[in-house]
């Protein structure tokens, strides 16, 4: 395939410097995390939008129809603070200001069914599994409280931590801005900068990353947007207030972006809600709020995420599980979120890259290979071939 070994070498040094740059670049992204928030907020809505300015700019002009989305995008902010944001902080501060109560109410009624099972106990082991009991209840409950103590004090570190977050915020507008409006012009620029014989590499690698995030995003934000409608309209219909139900689905929403362990960690803040809710001990609602839950999972997983996501990070559950502890222990929450898609993304551009210099197969053979685009591309082929053969077809039969 090579024409002699010093082109090999030339390569593989090119790859090497490459792999360079990028952990460099990733070493300073994780040095300046708290100030660069705001735009990979901005880069992730570059990803969504991005494709609904395209479309509209068929219609007008680019500009035009970036400030269009702008419009659309500063209605629905709106809206979501004027009638949402209210509800969340409310509920918020409600649900901080009775966890104390839950506690220790929890711990009664766990201390009046354990009399009732104590009875029927031998004396001789009461005392050393009473001792359990209090060890045990005593943890968790500091457990509890320690993680709720730490998501609120976490949540405004990671929000308000720096100066440089309120200066991202300001200027993440007009940044995104032209990054809607230049795209052509800055892959044109990127283009350029790489050798001519690698551009057709380049240019399928960011294919790969552009369609394997842009397809994940936009995915998960619509099945979160829908589990979270379809959670706060059966709350209320098992019989909870309007505010509960919104904020209880707003976690479930939440929590929907965290693949395959994300449905059942959305699902405890409204269990656990239930049981007080009213009277302590709540069993009824309880067995209520596990149905509606179930009801949704399979909503989800046989309906929504097919027709809306699908199956766009071609990861095996087990390895998925997998990853997103990693990314949890490395980042936190917004570590196990990302962690799928980094993950896929890291997945596809190694099997790129190693169908191309290691088998030394074609940029479009290399690019059909990788799991995440090798069923648009298949796809695309055969919707090709289609179109072939009917003007064959009509050819012959002029």
């Amino acid at each position: 395939m090579y024409p002699n070994p010093s082109d090999k070498t030339r390569r593989w040094w090119r790859i090497g410097l490459l792999g360079i740059a990028f952990l460099f670049i990733g070493w300073v992204f994780l040095r300046a995390q708290h100030g660069l928030t705001p735009f990979i907020v901005g880069l992730t809505l570059a990803f969504v939008l991005m494709p609904l300015v395209d479309t509209l700019n068929r219609l007008m002009p680019r500009a035009l129809a970036i400030l269009l989305v702008y419009i659309m995008i500063i209605g629905a902010l709106a809206g979501f603070f004027i009638y949402l944001v209210p509800i969340i902080v409310d509920q918020s501060n409600k649900l901080i200001h009775d966890t104390p109560r839950y506690i220790d109410e929890v711990q009664k009624w766990l201390n009046q069914t354990y009399i009732e099972i104590a009875k029927q106990i031998p004396s001789d082991y009461r005392q050393p599994l009473t001792d359990f009991v209090n060890d045990f209840s005593k943890n968790a409950i500091n457990f509890v409280r320690d993680i709720v103590t730490g998501l609120i004090g976490g949540t405004f570190s990671l929000v308000f931590g720096t100066i440089g977050f309120v200066v991202g915020v300001l200027i993440v507008p007009f940044w995104l801005f032209f990054v809607l409006k230049d795209k052509s012009k800055g892959m044109q620029t990127l283009f350029n900068i790489v050798a001519p014989n690698l551009r057709d590499d380049a240019r399928r690698v960011i294919n790969i990353i552009s369609f394997d995030l842009n397809d994940y995003i936009r995915g998960q934000l619509i099945l979160a947007g829908s589990v979270a409608i379809l959670c706060s309209i059966g709350l209320l219909i098992v019989g909870f207030d309007t505010s509960t139900s919104i904020f209880l689905g707003f976690i479930a929403g939440m929590f929907e972006v965290l693949p395959i362990l994300g449905p059942i960690l959305g699902a405890i803040p409204a269990i656990v809600v239930s049981f007080f809710y009213g009277t302590t001990g709540n069993v009824d609602l309880v067995i209520k709020v596990v149905i509606l839950y179930i009801i949704v999972q399979q909503i989800e997983g046989n309906i929504l995420v097919p027709k809306i996501a699908g199956d766009s990070t071609k990861l095996h559950p087990a390895v998925v599980m997998l990853v997103i502890i990693i990314g949890s222990e490395i980042g936190g929450l917004p570590g196990a979120i990302a962690s799928v898609p980094f993950t896929a993304l890291i997945r596809d551009v190694f099997v790129y890259l190693y169908q191309r210099t290691v088998l030394g197969v074609s940029p479009e053979e290399a690019e059909i290979k990788t799991p995440g685009r090798r069923d648009a591309l298949l796809a695309e082929r055969q919707r090709r071939a289609r179109r072939q053969l009917k003007r064959t077809e009509k050819n012959i039969a002029q």
